[in-house]
């Protein structure tokens, strides 16, 4: 077999062939030919076959080492052609990388030491919160490509953008073993002038600031405008020059979630004289890998106008509804309680429903009442030392029968002893029916609500976590809106006035703390509420906080729905 591999000259495949073909015509004619013997013809025959087989074998060979040659040029050329185009890297199951190539090396400045084993999120701007990487690992978990813009860095820090491939790969028994990845540099758009000057004279203000040191990267037309700002003096100013009202440790407050990745956007309202503006602030990266808070301001005077001439106009209804509902109801109650006389089964029933509806029209009307004073600077709020262990416990004991009739279960948990907060019961009471009651209605039967006390720095957070269809991220501007009604994501109609978040948010605001979420499609919702430490003597807080209960001195107008044990349909 050995002979079979030599590689002969294409001359000397020839003096074999006409050896062969001699050696052969020989043995024939000596065959017929006389009295020669037969055996020195049959191993002239052999002979000449043999040789005619090592021709065929040579042959084959120099054909498919002439294939083999060709497709090594071609590879090498291939492999040329694109060594400095293709960034290749190959990744195992968990994510980390396992070889690339020398594109990959030197696209992203590392050396093979800093990337062999290493987690590939390590090359994605924002780490394991890049979006690129999150379909990523959700491609290897599913076992599908994927191809997309990701944002990536270098070593040194400098941003990249790439187009970017992921081909799973999976054993024969259809387990996955990893992947390879295979970036491209992302084209860069010949309307980048365009859009540059888009923004640039965009009537909405956009600012771009370092989140360490909060000075000026980029402001447009509108914004300098607005602060009185030249570009040639921007780079010495700072976000907190753009209003000398602003607060820098509660700027850091608002925008720690940005970090934290709980949320990817936040969101305030401000201002300006008669003016109002929304902003919204998202993190990004700069060209030279510097972390940014790019901030815009959008005019929302217009949209607060509409909203104020809103509520005032169903606020004057609400008011003239109030005393004959009251009536209604009372007089609804009175035929419901038999002393006028009994009623057949059917009656009673459109009766029943005639009462619950009566009580539904009250409640619209309180919460746009409540909404009004808040907004008018009017409700009262009597403030106190109470102790949020106890309150919380109240209220959600006192809202079980709402959630029992969802068949959901309620379910409170809290390392602290004991919690001092300066509130007041009944409003913040109100608050916790409200979370508590949303929360319940978008869990599916059969599940819990997670309510939980713990400590964040100087504040008291309460969280309330459902198992709900969770909310889309483009709504998440509307939660706390007036009137707002989300469209469910599972397709569930739910009742409800589209007030409760926004009484919710206003009166804690009047506490000094902050109401949030967060949220992911189809996982479900967490509301939470920071309310800060109260440091005041003990004895305060005994004297306020009796045995008979806390919720035991809410007046019968301030408790509303909750006598019926149900939480406000809000």
């Amino acid at each position: 077999m050995s002979l079979f591999r030599l590689k002969l000259p294409s001359d000397l495949n020839s003096v074999i062939l006409v050896f062969g073909l001699l050696v052969s015509g020989i043995c024939v004619i000596e065959l017929f030919s006389g009295p020669t013997s037969m055996s020195y013809s049959v191993l002239a025959s052999l002979l000449g076959l043999i040789l005619l087989v090592i021709y065929r074998q040579s042959r084959a060979l120099q054909v498919k080492e002439s294939r083999i040659e060709a497709l090594e040029r071609e590879g090498g050329a291939l492999t040329a052609a694109t060594a400095n185009h293709l960034k290749v890297c190959e990744i195992d199951a968990l994510g980390r990388i396992v070889s690339f190539n020398q594109g990959f090396a030197d696209r992203f400045k590392y050396s093979t030491s800093e990337l062999v084993g290493k987690p590939i999120s390590m090359i994605h701007s924002g780490g394991t919160s890049n979006r690129a990487y999150c379909y990523l690992k959700d491609c290897l978990s599913e076992k599908r490509s994927w191809a997309g813009e990701s944002e990536d860095v270098t070593a040194d820090g400098h941003r990249v953008f790439s187009h970017c491939t992921v081909t799973p790969v999976l054993d024969r028994a259809k387990s996955l073993v990893g992947a390879i990845v295979v970036r491209t540099d992302a084209p860069k758009s010949e309307e980048t002038p365009f859009l540059r000057n888009l923004f640039h004279y965009l009537h909405d203000e956009i600012y771009v600031y370092n989140t360490d040191s909060l000075g000026m990267v980029y402001a447009n037309v509108s914004a300098r405008r607005a602060c009185g700002w030249s570009n040639e003096h921007l780079e010495q100013k700072s976000i907190l020059d753009a209003d000398p009202n602003m607060d820098e440790s509660l700027f850091r407050a608002h925008v720690a979630p940005l970090f934290s990745g709980e949320k990817d956007v936040v969101v305030t309202v401000v201002e300006r004289g008669t003016q109002f503006g929304e902003i919204t602030t998202r993190l990004a990266v700069g060209e030279n890998g510097e972390a940014l808070f790019v901030s815009v301001l959008r005019d929302a005077t217009e949209r607060k106008k509409i909203e104020r001439a809103k509520m005032e106009t169903v606020s004057v209804v609400s008011h003239e509804m109030r005393t004959p509902l009251t009536s209604i109801k009372g007089s609804l109650r009175l035929l419901q309680s038999g002393i006028l006389g009994s009623f057949d089964k059917n009656a009673k029933q459109a009766l029943d429903i005639a009462v619950r509806n009566t009580e539904q029209l009250l409640v619209l009307v309180d919460d746009i009442l409540d909404l009004e004073k808040i907004q008018a600077g009017k409700m009262k709020m009597d403030k106190a030392p109470i102790d949020l262990v106890r309150l919380v416990d109240e209220v959600v004991e006192m809202n079980r029968g709402y959630a029992d009739e969802l068949r959901v279960n309620f379910h409170f948990e809290t390392n602290l002893t004991e919690a001092i907060a300066y509130l007041s019961v009944t409003r913040f009471t109100q608050v916790l029916a409200n979370l508590l009651s949303n929360a319940a209605k978008f869990t599916s039967a059969g599940e819990a609500v997670q309510v939980t006390l713990d400590r964040k720095g100087g504040f008291w957070r309460i969280s309330v976590t459902d198992k709900g269809p969770g909310i889309p991220e483009e709504e998440y501007h509307t939660i706390f809106a007036s009137f707002a009604q989300l469209p469910s994501p599972d397709g569930k109609n739910r009742k409800g006035t589209g007030l409760g978040l926004a009484i919710a948010q206003r009166i804690v605001h009047a506490h000094n703390g902050k109401i949030d979420f967060v949220s992911k499609c189809g996982e479900g919702t967490t509301f939470f509420v920071d309310l800060p430490v109260h440091t005041s003597p003990h004895q305060q807080f005994d004297h306020t906080c009796e045995e008979a209960g806390m919720l035991e001195n809410v007046s019968n107008s301030e408790k509303m729905h909750l006598d019926d044990s149900k939480p406000l349909e809000i």
